[in-house]
Order: C-alpha cells, then structure tokens, then sequence
C-alpha cells in the first residue's frame, strides 16, 4: 500500500509511491490540479 500526501493545491490526500514523492521532492499534486494547469497552459497557447 502507498502512503498518503496532500496535494499541494488542493490539499487533498493523495496515494503515491515514495519513490514519486522524493523524484519531486515533495512537490505533489492530485491528478485534478494537473488537469487544470496543463488546461491554463494550452489556452495561453493558443491565444
């Protein structure tokens, strides 16, 4: 079983492998907040 983290936007808990976790250094992020930045940086892409 994955240990629990929290999402650094959100703040909800996450399961991830510790291995991600030191690969990012603790930078974390839930599957929803990924979603939304990668959104905000293909509108300003397009625009």
């Amino acid at each position: 079983m994955a240990p629990i983290f929290r999402c650094l936007i959100c703040r909800n808990d996450i399961e991830r492998s510790t291995k991600t976790f030191w690969a990012k250094k603790g930078h974390l992020l839930c599957s929803r907040c990924l979603d939304d930045i990668e959104k905000k940086q293909k509108k300003t892409l397009i625009n």
